[in-house]
């Protein structure tokens, strides 16, 4: 049914799939139901889902509290284009959790929630230019789709069709180096935008270099945003920042706010900046910043993200999904070590990545991993994967995000997986450990 359903989509959807990293060859996975740490496909086949909504799936599918939640909306309606009680209840949650955010505003993803902060931090300290990281993605915003990619670092737009000047203002920084400090102090910025670990590749920051990169943003009045779409709610209940022990100035969210099941984006901060987005206070239309989205805050989404936060402010979850992260990183590095394949493991918490690297002697930061990477071996290893019934994100950078539901016999068998594929590459005098 799968490959009915692909031969169907080319028709009428560009490659058969709405998001690139969905295809896969022969055909992309199609979903029918989804339960826990589990997915099934059209053929009634079951895996393990390390992929969980593109990482926002903390609590894991259809979590009681989110699906009871929506299921109580749902007879008041879920879509009134009006402010609802939910909105409001839920900032107050999140406020909570995360003390750098003093006000907030929804937004309906990340992507959009990024564009919001480039606006608000524009606004508030006047100036035009933007610092990035390289390697660090946050969405499809123009200025900052750009030294992106597994081979791109190089400062040119990720995608076509980019209007040609919208990375003029963008400085890309580069990861682990305090070469950046001093591009920042050179550079007049309104912000530094990064996030604290690094999509897909799952490459944390040290925490040193953040201490240091907050001290030259306030020493230069340049405002320090992080881009917590990803780590939002799922490291601990204050998100990475509070792992870090580092207050940004603007915070942006998604995915997690809701569980992981709705659409949903959120851009917190300091009261002061958060208020260039009161109209009220400033009327005149250049002076405040704008927003939009039909779907903004609405009482689905915002009841199901209230729920949720019950959920992580309780915080026994963390403890559960960050000892299987520890024990994921621990038996993959074993593998590694026994079978002395070029590879090398990265993560924090639920989050983890297997590297597989073209040369030997490759050092663990972001840009040595991304220059040095075996995309080939990576395809092979997410198709090993799922002929074992582990579904991972994502073909050609496979890492993966633990959540609630998962259990050590799943991560004992997605070690075991691993180790058979190592054994595959490694020199033949090792294939028999």
């Amino acid at each position: 049914m799968s490959k009915e359903f692909y031969d169907r989509a080319v028709r009428v959807l560009p490659n058969g799939v709405t998001r690139p990293f969905r295809f896969f060859e022969p055909y992309p996975f199609y979903c029918k139901k989804a339960y826990g740490s589990k997915l099934v496909d059209l053929e009634n086949r079951v895996y393990t889902d390390y992929w969980q909504g593109h990482g926002g799936l903390v609590l894991g599918h259809l979590h009681p509290s989110t699906v009871n939640a929506a299921k109580e909306q749902l007879e008041l309606g879920f879509h009134w284009g009006v402010c609802n009680e939910w909105e409001v209840k839920l900032a107050e949650e999140v406020s909570k959790l995360v003390p750098s955010v003093e006000m907030i505003t929804w937004t309906n993803s990340g992507t959009e929630a990024n564009l919001i902060a480039l606006k608000l931090a524009r606004a508030y300290t006047h100036r035009d230019k933007i610092g990035k990281f390289e390697g660090h993605f946050h969405g499809i915003v123009e200025p900052l789709y750009i030294a992106t990619g597994l081979g791109g670092l190089a400062d040119t737009p990720d995608s076509a069709g980019h209007d040609p000047s919208s990375a003029r203002n963008t400085v890309v920084l580069r990861s682990h180096n305090q070469e950046s400090y001093k591009t920042i102090k050179k550079e007049s910025m309104a912000c530094v935008m990064l996030e604290l670990v690094s999509s897909a590749s799952h490459v944390p920051e040290e925490k040193e270099f953040i201490k240091g990169l907050r001290e030259v943003c306030d020493e230069t009045g340049t405002l320090l945003i992080i881009d917590e779409v990803i780590t939002g709610f799922r490291l601990a209940p204050g998100g990475a920042q509070e792992v870090w022990g580092v207050s940004p100035d603007i915070t942006t969210f998604g995915k997690a706010i809701t569980g992981g099941e709705f659409a949903v984006g959120a851009v917190g901060g300091k009261r002061q900046i958060m208020e260039l987005m009161n109209c009220k206070k400033y009327p005149k239309p250049s002076d405040h910043v704008s927003q939009g989205g039909t779907y903004v805050g609405n009482p689905l989404s915002m009841r199901a993200g209230y729920a949720a936060m019950k959920v992580y402010q309780e915080g026994s979850l963390y403890t559960h999904i960050n000892k299987l992260g520890q024990k994921l990183i621990d038996g993959l590095q074993e593998a590694i070590k026994d079978t002395h394949v070029n590879a090398k493991v990265t993560g924090i918490g639920s989050l983890v990545k297997l590297h597989f690297l073209k040369t030997s002697g490759v050092g663990a930061d972001l840009r040595s991993l991304k220059m040095n990477a075996d995309s080939q071996t990576d395809n092979k290893y997410f198709h090993h994967l799922l002929s074992k019934g582990i579904f991972a994100m994502i073909p050609n950078e496979v890492h993966f995000y633990i959540c609630l539901p998962h259990t050590e016999e799943e991560i004992d068998e997605l070690i075991s997986a691993s180790r058979s594929f190592l054994k595959s590459l490694a020199p033949l005098e090792t294939r028999t450990i």
